[in-house]
């Protein structure tokens, strides 16, 4: 019908072009109906009874499910609570072979659990199957079965006599109940083929005991019998060896129950086989139905029930409790064991059952479902107990619960640390490959001052500018003027050729040296300035670091959430399991990380705060003795222009200035190398610094090759020179005998805070102290990744939590950041992320004051002219 409607809504939506009926009759279209439909309904079927999620006991049971109702709705609860409450895999199993063969069935694993199993006729079965079998009793409901030949109660009323069944004997109870007998049974009513059987011998499904069909008596009264399987045979014993002519008429439930109903109707009088419980006939009130009573078993009747016709139990079927029974396997399943031993039903459940079941049109599962909701776990929550516990991981990968947080948290943290770290490593790598030049050939020597500038920025590409800096450069230059100075490796005192010539010049007309590429040192006084620093400098990798951090603490809080939401599942699937299991102990390992963490922080605080102090005095410390060596530079300057006399003279002043020249490279260039292997933009090459002050005319050709031989001190060198040349001019008589002393303690002075300055990379702090405190830091950071956590989601289960992260961001911050800074401060302050300084700047501030010094005697010719004469 549903699929007629189906076709019928699809051709009028579509009620043109293509006959739809004939497509809809195509195999896929069939199928995909069906699948839709059996999807839907197996999404409906589902039994929300509230309970919380739970592991699947990866294991299937087939619960049987006979046919009548009681048995039906018996097998739905069962189903239901083990289906959506147990979590296991149900399969309701509908035997095609008789109820007999249940035990034997059970005991072979061929089924898992009959949960209604009537006695009548099955002693043979239990002893077999049960006593000498496998199959296990589990025990039975809190009621007892009833099961026998009934009548109506009008027909008692009428002959009271009727009850018992001697006087079923009587003709004229023969001829009472032969008005409601049938001339034959139904064939549907008999799918085991009994009657076909030599033990019953049926004609037209109609069963006659021994003396109706050897012509002893007329069986002219008839019992009106369902399926002959339920009680199989019991009912046609107790007719046979009781000696009653009645005869057993097979019907369907239907036929059965339409029968009894017109009886009770129109106040006839019937014989049917009838049981309890049941869900009776509709219409006809449970009390109607008196049962025929037969000679109790301690009256010496025989009380042996086989399961055949030809059996000899004569006495009254004795109400017997409904048996539940599982096979080995079930057994073994500890949960669905204990729920076999402790369902139980009694009259009250059963009754309100068929009541539900009748509301529910006969729907077994929407009766079942709605009796189990209706009673809450009040009543069946004590047939429970839910041992398997949930697992942390319950598929691979897991996709559930937190661990979507935590995949969000573990991409974010790969992604930042892949661009933060991996990409601009290959940028840089793919850049330099890129940018090949002739540099990169040992053998290439700079010939003029733009090759000179191109090898000082390949030296300072070390370290590449950010992209802050960069952008902050272009928009105001001044924030960031010094660092990228050094980033780039311009230096104004490499900018231009010092010339004699020029140099000689009389005031007004030589070249003053350029200025310096950015001043010595930036400060930062307003918000703004200090906030483009931070953007600026290292500090800014340590916040991307601390991202990274606070990231992986996310997906350690991620995982802490779930392991509690784990434990709490676990708590909710049975409070009354206690079990130790990781949680608990993964748990409590996280609370001691925790105090372990709070009692370690003292001696990292110690060492970083003790270890800062040690290197902001070292890093001071460069800048004290940068200010030396430019210091004893100028006093050298001041001794030797004070020196020569007669610079303006016109015999000597010539030459004297050509020598004042010769005094202005040797300090400049001293000053330039007091900076070798320390500037980056300098380099460590011998031979590249000495072309580069050839380049820039601070030393001659020859100079260069002499300079050669001694690459290993090329500043004491130098430094030598100038007391050679201080010498040569003094046996000259150029200079002034009496600053011999002056000058040379000076000029001592300077090889002295020279050597200082080149020392001071291996003046750090011991290496020892230095590697044990990055140790015990990053302990403390690893206990804080995993501790801190659990401190901050100790009373949450939330996978994602806000302020942890926060908190965790300023906790790296604070122990990683103040490590960065001594790891900067450790650089010295030639380092352009840290906190750098430009000797660009003292370089040019130097040669300045040695050519103003130098120069300030010097007269033009005109005035040397006017001095003459007069």
């Amino acid at each position: 019908q549903a699929y007629a409607e189906f076709k019928a809504s699809i051709g009028a939506f579509c009620g043109m072009g293509l006959p739809w009926p004939s497509l809809l009759s195509l195999p896929v279209i069939q199928f995909l109906f069906l699948l839709a439909l059996v999807t839907f309904a197996r999404t409906d079927a589902k039994c929300d009874l509230e309970v919380p999620p739970r592991p699947k006991q990866q294991e299937t049971l087939k619960v049987m499910k006979r046919d009548w109702v009681s048995h039906e709705l018996v097998s739905e609860v069962a189903a239901i609570l083990l289906e959506d409450v147990l979590m296991y895999d149900v399969v309701r199993h509908q035997p095609e072979s008789g109820p007999l063969d249940d035990l034997k069935a059970l005991s072979l694993d061929q089924a898992d659990a009959n949960f209604e199993v009537w006695q009548g006729g099955k002693e043979k079965e239990l002893h077999t199957w049960v006593d000498n079998g496998h199959a296990t009793i589990t025990g039975g409901h809190s009621m007892l079965a009833e099961d026998g030949i009934y009548t109506l109660r009008h027909t008692i009323e009428r002959f009271p006599e009727a009850e018992f069944y001697q006087y079923l004997q009587s003709p004229q109870l023969q001829w009472v109940f032969a008005s409601s007998s049938f001339q034959k049974g139904e064939a549907e009513s008999d799918p085991s083929h009994l009657c076909a059987s030599p033990a019953w011998n049926c004609t037209d499904f109609i069963w006659q005991p021994p003396l109706c069909r050897n012509g002893t008596m007329r069986c002219l009264g008839q019992v009106l019998h369902d399926y002959p399987h339920y009680s199989q045979g019991v009912i046609e014993q107790q007719i046979a060896n009781n000696g009653l002519p009645l005869s057993t008429v097979y019907l369907t439930r239907l036929s059965k129950q339409i029968a009894i109903w017109n009886a009770w109707a129109s106040k006839k009088d019937i014989l049917v086989k009838h049981h309890y419980p049941s869900e009776g006939v509709d219409g006809v009130p449970r009390s109607a139905f008196v049962p025929i009573q037969f000679s109790p078993k301690r009256y010496g009747c025989n009380a042996t029930e086989t399961a055949t016709p030809e059996g000899g139990f004569s006495c009254r079927l004795e109400a017997k409790r409904l048996l539940k029974v599982a096979s080995p396997r079930f057994m073994d399943s500890g949960d669905a064991r204990y729920f076999a031993q402790r369902f139980s039903l009694n009259s009250d459940d059963y009754d309100r059952l068929f009541d539900l079941w009748r509301h529910y049109d006969g729907d077994a599962y929407s009766a079942a479902c709605s009796w189990l909701k209706e009673k809450g776990s009040l009543k069946w929550g004590s047939w429970i107990r839910f041992s398997k516990q949930v697992r942390f991981i319950r598929e691979f990968p897991p996709v559930d619960g937190c661990f979507p947080t935590f995949y969000f948290f573990m991409i974010a943290a790969l992604t930042v640390a892949f661009v933060h770290q991996v990409l601009p490593s290959c940028f840089r790598a793919c850049k330099g490959w890129c940018t090949r030049s002739k540099s990169d050939n040992p053998n290439w020597e700079p010939t003029d001052l733009s090759d000179i500038q191109r090898r000082m920025n390949d030296r300072a590409n070390y370290t590449l500018p950010d992209f802050t800096s960069k952008l902050v450069a272009c928009r105001s230059s001044s924030f960031v003027e010094v660092k990228m100075a050094l980033l780039r490796g311009s230096m104004g005192f490499m900018s231009f050729f010092r010339d004699e010539e020029d140099f000689c010049y009389d005031p007004g007309k030589a070249m003053l040296p350029p200025r310096a590429s950015s001043c010595f040192r930036q400060y930062f006084q307003t918000s703004l300035q200090v906030l483009v620093y931070i953007l600026t400098s290292g500090l800014a990798h340590i916040a991307v670091s601390a991202l990274i951090f606070a990231l992986a603490t996310g997906m350690v809080g991620a995982l802490l959430a779930e392991v509690r939401a784990t434990m709490e599942k676990n708590k909710q699937v049975d409070p009354l399991l206690q079990v130790e299991d990781w949680y608990t102990t993964w748990l409590s390992k996280m609370q001691t990380i925790t105090v372990l963490m709070d009692d370690f922080k003292f001696l990292p605080t110690f060492f970083i705060t003790y270890m800062i102090g040690q290197d902001v005095s070292r890093w001071l410390q460069w800048l004290q003795i940068m200010f030396k060596v430019q210091g004893r530079l100028h006093d050298v300057a001041l001794v030797v222009a004070s020196s020569y006399r007669k610079v303006n003279d016109p015999t000597i002043g010539k030459e004297q200035r050509q020598m004042l020249f010769k005094w202005y490279r040797y300090i400049n260039a001293i000053h330039y190398m007091g900076y070798f292997k320390l500037a980056p933009s300098i380099g460590t090459s011998a031979e590249g610094v000495l072309q580069d002050l050839r380049t820039v005319g601070l030393l001659r050709d020859a100079e260069c090759q002499q300079l050669q031989f001694a690459t290993a001190k090329l500043r004491d060198t130098l430094v030598s020179w100038l007391g050679q040349l201080w010498h040569e001019e003094l046996e000259r008589g150029w200079v002034q005998s009496l600053d011999s002393d002056v000058f040379m303690r000076k000029i001592c002075e300077l090889r002295g805070v020279l050597a200082q300055l080149s020392d001071m990379q291996d003046m750090q702090i011991s290496q020892m102290v230095r590697v044990m405190m990055v140790v015990v830091t990053n302990i403390l950071l690893g206990l804080a990744l995993i501790g801190y956590p659990t401190k901050m989601y100790e009373q949450t289960t939330e996978c994602f939590q806000f302020w942890p992260l926060v908190a965790s961001y300023l906790y790296f911050i604070c122990y990683r950041g103040m490590l960065h800074v001594m790891f900067i401060l450790d650089k010295g302050p030639f380092y352009a992320k840290g906190d750098c300084v430009n000797i660009d700047a003292l370089l040019v501030s130097t040669e300045r004051f040695v050519f103003h010094v130098f120069r300030t005697s010097f007269r033009s010719s005109e005035k040397q002219l006017q001095f003459a004469l007069k």
